[in-house]
């Protein structure tokens, strides 16, 4: 029986970008059969993004191409850059990293999937709203609920859904997916995966990219390893990355590359040493306090509160639940992002403005918020090192080169290089502009240090070094830390209190053992 056609097939594929001490991609192949999942796995910077869009054919601005990219046999790196998109309609779809960069800020979501649905092939009106109402549902969010609504009043993990569907309605063969289960939680993320298990059982080929091992076990047929633009481990993903356990794997593959056994050793996060034993309380009162504090939709349903939650001076709290329970809302207004209507934030017992413009320099350093879209926080066409030391400079009157030596000094900590910080965002992976957000909010040394999701773009390797790393951070200002996250083993592992919001209310609130489930 002969083998079916590749619907991807990357004999060779190379990525430089302009000024690059080396490339992004150095030779690297891959191909997929339909009704099969190929993961890619590797640390942040290992040019997975890159990767992923160049089997599109695309690449990002200053970033060029070379070798070969045959879609269904054809090869459209031999097509003009105009004419790629229409060669892959219908054919190939993507999930970006980033799912807000696809969602149309002024469409609602039905609209959106009925008219790319046109694009499987549906011509009429109700076989595109059908398709449109299949894709949604695939992706885990119901029909009569998000249709009718705009991105901006989505959770972030509902927009990651929203994304997915977009993908799916096109009714593309090749679906190329990057950090698709990044602000999901657990429950949702084996969900996902089931359904991208089950659009390759039904004939679709996959491409994962994922820092998600557990999604990767679950979904893939193959794995391949990248580290610096390379690929230096592949195989069927049962040799590759083994079974789930609180050790590395051993047996026929004990002797996989160094990087491949560096992402299973770091998989199960482990507490920073200097937590071990005790808790991080400063001594004395003051903090942060939410007291009572809810925000309303319009049409008057609750979407968070009232909360009353106070953060000690050194404390650590994870705020959990899920995705859609409303823990980026209450975030927001502890930042000032998104205005309570009912009740207030306080400060030592002083009351803090509502809205973020209404605060003084020193209110605005009280509070900092580390977006769980990191790369919408930078500004484009400017240098990372000066927007990190901005908030030093600005915020804490520090002289620039002072500034900018610890804007560096807690890069370091973090895992970043300082060739890194010289380059403009578009230059960094994901994870690594997640860890340059937390930078740049730990250099206010401020009293309160909201983290949204700060994981979910980083490797297990990276994963780990922000969990050593951020007790250190945190310390010199004694700063409270509010964790929000599905990432149940890194709470486990950083935090002493865990907060649970289900429907925008507290429900349950205590230490981390007694809050989490076992495991």
């Amino acid at each position: 029986m002969t083998a079916p056609e590749p619907l991807l097939d990357i004999p060779e594929i190379s990525a430089h970008a302009t000024g690059a001490p080396r490339p992004l991609l150095d030779r690297v192949g891959l191909t997929l059969p339909p009704g099969t999942v190929t993961a890619v796995v590797g640390p942040s910077g290992s040019g997975k993004t890159t990767l992923g869009l160049a089997a599109l054919g695309a690449a990002r601005d200053g970033v060029r191409l070379t070798g070969r990219v045959l879609l269904t046999g054809t090869d459209l790196l031999l097509l003009p850059p105009a004419r790629r998109p229409a060669a892959r309609a219908g054919r190939a779809a993507h999930l970006p990293q980033h799912p807000e960069t696809v969602l149309d800020p002024v469409r609602r979501a039905g609209g959106t999937l009925t008219e790319l649905a046109a694009l499987g092939g549906h011509r009429d009106r109700t076989a595109r709203r059908a398709a449109g109402r299949r894709a949604l549902t695939a992706a885990g969010l119901d029909w009569d609920t998000v249709r009718r609504r705009f991105p901006h009043q989505l959770s972030g993990g509902q927009q990651q859904r929203l994304a997915l569907a977009s993908a799916l309605a096109t009714g593309a063969h090749l679906l190329v997916l990057d950090e698709p289960t990044s602000g999901l939680d657990p429950a949702l993320a084996q969900a996902l995966g089931r359904t991208v298990r089950g659009l390759a059982d039904e004939g679709a080929g996959v491409l994962l990219l994922s820092h998600d091992l557990t999604l990767v076990r679950a979904t893939a047929d193959d794995v391949v390893v990248l580290e610096a633009g390379r690929a230096v481990d592949r195989g069927p993903a049962a040799d590759v990355l083994g079974t789930a356990g609180p050790r590395p794997p051993t047996g026929p593959r004990a002797h996989r590359h160094p990087a491949t056994r560096a992402l299973l050793a770091a998989e199960h996060p482990t507490a920073p040493s200097e937590l071990a034993g005790r808790t991080s309380h400063a001594p004395g009162g003051g903090g942060v306090r939410a007291a009572d504090v809810a925000v309303r939709r319009r049409t008057g349903d609750p979407l968070t509160g009232p909360v009353t939650l106070d953060f000690a001076p050194g404390s650590r709290t994870a705020l959990l639940g899920p995705s859609g329970s409303g823990k980026t809302t209450f975030a927001r207004v502890l930042a000032g992002l998104t205005p309570p209507t009912r009740g207030e934030v306080r400060h030592e017992g002083r009351p803090l403005p509502r809205r973020l413009d209404r605060r003084s320099t020193g209110e605005r350093r009280v509070v900092q918020y580390v977006h769980q879209s990191s790369a919408e926080a930078f500004e484009a066409h400017r240098p990372l090192l000066g927007q990190l030391a901005d908030t030093a400079r600005l915020l804490r009157g520090t002289d620039t080169v002072r500034a900018r030596a610890e804007a560096t000094e807690a890069a370091g900590l973090l895992g970043l290089d300082e060739e890194l910080l010289h380059r403009t965002p578009d230059r960094l992976s994901g994870g690594q502009l997640q860890r340059c957000a937390l930078v740049r909010a730990l250099t206010a040394r401020p009293a309160l240090l909201v983290c949204d999701e700060v994981t979910s773009a980083l490797d297990t390797v990276s994963r780990q070094r922000v969990l050593d790393a951020l007790p250190r951070l945190l310390a010199p200002a004694g700063t409270a830390l509010l964790f929000v996250s599905h990432d149940l083993p890194a709470v486990r592992a950083l935090a002493e209190e865990a907060v649970l919001l289900d429907g925008g209310r507290l429900v349950r609130r205590g230490p981390v053992g007694d809050v989490l489930p076992a495991g």
